[in-house]
Formats: C-alpha cells, sequence, structure tokens
C-alpha cells in the first residue's frame, strides 16, 4: 500500500511536447473517512456533510485529476506520516509538521462543548458552575465521563484530559465504528453522564435522532478559536498540492454551495457563525456582509 501511494509522486512529471517542457496534469488525492458530520456516507444527508462539499468544491475549482479514497483516520494519518501523496481535507490548522502541511483556514468550528442530558445539565452546572469548570467535574467520580479512543481535544482541554481523564473506573473510552454517536446515544439513554465535542456532532445526533442534549459552555476554553484547514503530507507534492488549494479558496470558501452547506450545520445554531466566519476565516471586516444565493 505504502509503494504504491508513494509511486504516485514519481507520475508526477514534465511532458515534452515539441520540444517545450510542460508540467504535468496535478493529480490531486484526497483521503476521506466516515465521520458525520464532516464526511457522511450513508442515510439522510449522504454527501452532504460541510467537508463533503469543501471536497468537491476544491475539485471543480482545481484544475488536474482528481482521486478519493476512504480510509480510516489512522490509516490516513500514518499515510501522511510515510511521505504518501494525498489530503485530508477536514483538519484543524496549526503550524505545519514534520508529517503535514496546512492550507489557509477553511472553516471556523464554535469551541467544543460538554455534551450531557437535559435531566441531568442543571446538577452539572450547580456542583462545578456556570459555565463548567472541566477540571473539577472530571475529579468528581460520582458522574461517568465517555470518549471516543484516542480522540483529542486541543491546546487548551487536552492538558485537563491527560492529567485527570481516566483516572477512575467512570471515565471510558470506547472503540469500534461511530464511536461518537455510539456515546451520544449512551448519554441521551442516561446510562452515561456526560462527554465533549464540536456542538454541530451533537446538531447531527439531534437531526438523526429522537433524542436531545444539553450543550454546556467549558471555562477553561471560552476564548478558543477553533479553525479548520485542508493538510496534505509534508513533501514537495505536499507543498505544491496547497499552494494550489490556497489559490483556489478564496472563490470556494465564498461559493453559494458551500456557504448553504455552512448556513444549514452551523450558522442555523449559532447566531455569531457568520461573524466569526468573516473575520476568523475570509480575512473581512465583521461588519461586511455574506450573500448566500439560494
Amino acid at each position: 500500500m505504502r509503494a504504491a501511494f508513494i509511486s504516485l509522486i514519481s507520475g508526477l512529471i514534465s511532458l515534452h511536447v515539441f520540444g517545450q517542457e510542460l508540467p504535468a496534469e496535478h493529480h490531486f488525492i484526497w483521503a476521506i473517512n466516515d465521520a458525520p458530520p464532516f464526511h457522511i456516507m450513508r442515510g439522510k444527508y449522504e454527501g452532504q456533510g460541510f467537508c463533503d462539499v469543501l471536497t468537491e468544491q476544491l475539485k471543480h475549482s482545481l484544475k488536474g485529476k482528481h482521486e478519493v479514497i476512504y480510509l480510516p483516520p489512522g490509516r490516513i494519518a500514518k499515510l501522511r506520516k510515510q511521505g504518501a501523496p494525498l489530503c485530508f481535507p477536514c483538519m484543524i490548522k496549526q503550524a505545519d509538521t514534520q508529517d503535514t502541511t496546512y492550507s489557509r483556514a477553511t472553516l471556523y468550528y464554535q469551541a467544543h462543548q460538554l455534551f450531557t442530558s437535559p435531566d441531568l445539565a442543571s446538577e452539572l452546572q450547580a456542583k462545578h458552575g456556570q459555565p463548567i469548570l472541566l477540571a473539577s467535574l472530571l475529579q468528581d467520580s460520582e458522574y461517568s465521563f465517555v470518549r471516543p479512543l484516542g480522540r483529542q481535544y486541543g491546546e487548551h482541554l487536552q492538558p485537563l484530559m491527560d492529567k485527570y481523564a481516566d483516572k477512575n473506573k467512570n471515565h471510558i473510552q470506547l472503540a469500534g465504528e461511530a464511536p461518537t454517536l455510539t456515546m451520544l446515544r449512551l448519554i441521551t439513554a442516561k446510562k452515561l453522564d456526560y462527554s465533549l465535542d464540536y456542538p454541530v456532532i451533537g446538531r447531527y445526533f439531534e437531526l438523526t435522532s429522537e433524542h436531545k442534549l444539553a450543550y454546556l459552555p467549558i471555562a477553561e476554553n471560552q476564548q478558543t478559536a477553533i479553525i479548520g484547514a485542508v493538510g496534505c503530507s509534508n513533501s514537495p507534492w505536499g507543498d505544491q498540492t496547497i499552494s494550489l488549494i490556497n489559490q483556489a479558496l478564496p472563490s470556494v470558501l465564498r461559493s453559494a454551495a458551500y456557504m448553504r452547506n455552512l448556513e444549514f450545520w452551523f450558522a442555523d445554531a449559532s447566531p455569531a457563525f457568520w461573524h466569526q466566519y468573516r473575520s476568523q476565516v475570509l480575512n473581512q471586516s465583521p461588519t461586511q456582509q455574506i450573500s448566500i444565493s439560494r
């Protein structure tokens, strides 16, 4: 598998026509996984995840050959580490690493919130504050905490995970298919008490089930801005691909299809979304208006 992916780089060669050297058609490889509502591969919203639509708009805007491969997230990360020529369209933006180079901003995410059942929400707030003091709650052995196996929560919350999570029998990590949706079903069934994730994941769960969640802000990450980006393998192929993606993004990020999709997943549930999208992603003045064609 690794040799097959690496060999694709060697295919990016120049063609010689009538004595002139012309660049070969660029080969874009998009690696995606089944992770609703980022990518949705089945059900009512199939193909309508916000990363699905971003990927499709990039494919429409970028000249060259496009290939989509479906892999588990761990396999995608391993291939990037090996230098295989592929891009994961829905990553969290950060400084380039040894394995990954990132595009300019593509999306603004509301900070992680605590998910719990509506019946338990006021009790947790009474004991651990409004907003919730996560460090305090994680140390309270009365309540069960669940998260997907290996899930990371960024610079503000991950240190609390490392210090307090998994310290008692009420802290659980779930593996298997669709662990995030499984844990939300367990919370709404009151078999487990709380978890953490992006509010948009809760929105997908509520739209595709008959259950409701309570969303509680967390004290330790209130000022966090989480920005999305495309991530490609850090290689000459990746550098060239990110350069091409960055050239296409100004039009992609304003495309009617992408903005209608963001309105559905984010803006309908958060009146402040477009303000943040303008300032954090488009780098516009917050007073500038966004027009969405219907």
